[in-house]
């Protein structure tokens, strides 16, 4: 499902060049959780950034399979798409769950969840993508807005949110950075078991080593 290979990333820095990321390579397949583990500013943002098309690395290749691809080809080759290329490719296949949420204020739970659906024309997946609210607890919530909610509620809404459209990659930022011991093993076995029966590809940014050890692969960086 996800393949990268050699993947490099540099940015100057003054009269120096930063390496970000030298030579990053690694497997994902369908269902399965590749865990980016490593001190803050060891490039796993960047990394996930790169994945979802945000950035174009400087060396090395990104493919995922999709379904539902522009070209005849199911494998898509995000290194080497343009930028409006890499909009499509992120609105359509990938999802994302933020250490901060970036749920809209101004939205309930279900229009917060519903709005990927919008954006990619696909509201015939209403009910399927509501139905999601139900495994994660907050199908009571659907009409709430997120500022009446308690943290690890909106994380939950954010994960029915990356989920909606049916994406083939999740991509999570630190997703229980900000939350206590007890609600973060809940929205974390929320995640993986959603992921999984999505067949999706999770890919999560952490420096909490024992959420990186429930990954199948983990991708050690290092400042």
């Amino acid at each position: 499902m996800l393949q990268v290979d050699g993947v490099a990333f540099q940015r100057a820095d003054g009269a120096r060049v930063r390496h970000i990321l030298r030579d990053v390579s690694f497997r994902l397949g369908p269902g399965q959780v590749a865990a980016v583990w490593g001190p803050s500013g060891s490039g796993k943002t960047t990394l996930l950034n790169l994945i979802g098309g945000l950035l174009r690395p400087d060396a090395g290749a990104i493919r995922v399979v999709v379904e539902g691809a522009d070209d005849r080809s199911p494998e898509v080759a995000v290194h080497a798409l343009s930028r409006a290329e890499r909009l499509r490719y992120r609105r359509r296949h990938v999802g994302f769950v933020f250490q901060f949420l970036n749920l809209l204020p101004t939205l309930t739970v279900e229009e917060n969840v519903l709005l990927p659906l919008e954006l990619n024309g696909l509201r015939d997946r209403a009910d399927e993508a509501l139905g999601r609210l139900g495994p994660l607890g907050i199908a009571d919530l659907a009409r709430r807005f997120p500022d009446a909610l308690s943290g690890g509620e909106q994380q939950r809404v954010a994960i029915a949110r990356a989920l909606a459209h049916a994406p083939a990659l999740v991509l999570a930022d630190e997703p229980t950075g900000n939350l206590d011991a007890d609600n973060a093993v809940r929205v974390a076995d929320c995640l993986w078991e959603q992921v999984r029966d999505a067949r999706a590809g999770l890919v999560v940014a952490t420096h909490n080593e024992r959420l990186a050890e429930r990954a199948d692969t983990v991708v050690r960086l290092r400042q």
